[in-house]
C-alpha cells in the first residue's frame, strides 16, 4: 500500500516563523526545506530571511517585511522609526481605524523594546509583518533566554519551573524580572487594547509551553496553555481582523 503525499501551505506567518525558530535549535529542518510545507506566499519573504538581510520590504506589495534586531538598541533608532511608519500606514491602508492602528503599533513596539530588556540576546530578534485588506499580522521573536529564565532572575521567582506558569505571570500587569515592586512589566496591556472588539488570535510561545489567546476582547481568563517541543527564546505571533461593526470607526 503506498500512502499518500500531503502538503500544507502557508499562509499565516506566526507558525512559519515558530518552525523556523525549532529548525536553528536543530530539532526541525528548516521551513524550506521539508517536502510536506509549501511556503506560498511567504516564500519571498523567506528567501529574504536566508539572505541574512537586516530589513526587508516586498518591493511589489510594500505590505510584508522584516526587520532583524541589533545587538544594542540604537539611540536614534531611524530604521525601527521607518518600519513603524510603513506599517502604521499598511494597516491604516487596510481599512483599520486610525486609533487601532496606533495602538497595535504601540504594541509591537513595546515587544520590540523587551528584546533589548529582557532577551539577553537582542542580536538575534525579528520583527515581521503582513498587511491584508481588513487583517493585520505581526509576530515578534528572539532565541534568547526566554521567559521562565527571564523571571527566575528576579529573586521573586527564583522557585518558579514552569514554562506555562512562567508565560501567564508575563501577561499579568506589574511581573517582570525586575520583581512587582519595581512597578514594571513586559507591557503587553498595549496589544490587548489594541486588540479590543477585533477578531484576533495571540500565541505566546517560550520554553515547552505556548498561550493561545483569540476571539474578541482578549485577555488572560480566555488563555489556553499546553505543552510543546521546547523552543529557545520567545514568540509572539498575533493576527487580527476587522470585522462589519468597526470598519467605519475610524
Amino acid at each position: 500500500m503506498r500512502l499518500k503525499s500531503y502538503q500544507l501551505t502557508a499562509h499565516d506567518l506566526g507558525p512559519v516563523i515558530e518552525l523556523r525558530q525549532l529548525s536553528t535549535s536543530g530539532l526541525l529542518p528548516s521551513p524550506n526545506k521539508v517536502s510536506w510545507l509549501n511556503l506560498g506566499s511567504v516564500a519571498t519573504l523567506y528567501r529574504a530571511l536566508l539572505g541574512g538581510q537586516s530589513q526587508w520590504l516586498c518591493s511589489k506589495s510594500r505590505q510584508i517585511g522584516f526587520l532583524r534586531t541589533a545587538c544594542n538598541q540604537p539611540t536614534n533608532d531611524t530604521v525601527w522609526t521607518r518600519l513603524a511608519l510603513r506599517i502604521q500606514q499598511g494597516v491604516s491602508a487596510a481599512s483599520f481605524p486610525k486609533k487601532i492602528a496606533i495602538q497595535l503599533l504601540a504594541a509591537i513596539g513595546e515587544l520590540y523594546s523587551n528584546l533589548y530588556d529582557h532577551s539577553e540576546a537582542p542580536e538575534t530578534g525579528l520583527i515581521v509583518f503582513r498587511v491584508e485588506q481588513n487583517r493585520f499580522e505581526f509576530v515578534v521573536a528572539d532565541q534568547g533566554i526566554g521567559i521562565l529564565k527571564s523571571l527566575k532572575s528576579c529573586a521573586e521567582y527564583a522557585v518558579l519551573d514552569d514554562h506555562g506558569e512562567a508565560l501567564r505571570l508575563t501577561l499579568t500587569d506589574g511581573i517582570s524580572r525586575h520583581g512587582t515592586g519595581a512597578s514594571r512589566g513586559y507591557g503587553f496591556r498595549p496589544l490587548f487594547i489594541g486588540l479590543a472588539n477585533l477578531n484576533g488570535s495571540l500565541r505566546f510561545r517560550s520554553g515547552n509551553h505556548a498561550l493561545v489567546i483569540d476571539g474578541q476582547n482578549p485577555s488572560l481568563m480566555t488563555a489556553r496553555i499546553a505543552e510543546k517541543v521546547p523552543m529557545a527564546g520567545f514568540l509572539v505571533s498575533v493576527v487580527c481582523e476587522l470585522d462589519n461593526r468597526i470598519k467605519g470607526g475610524r
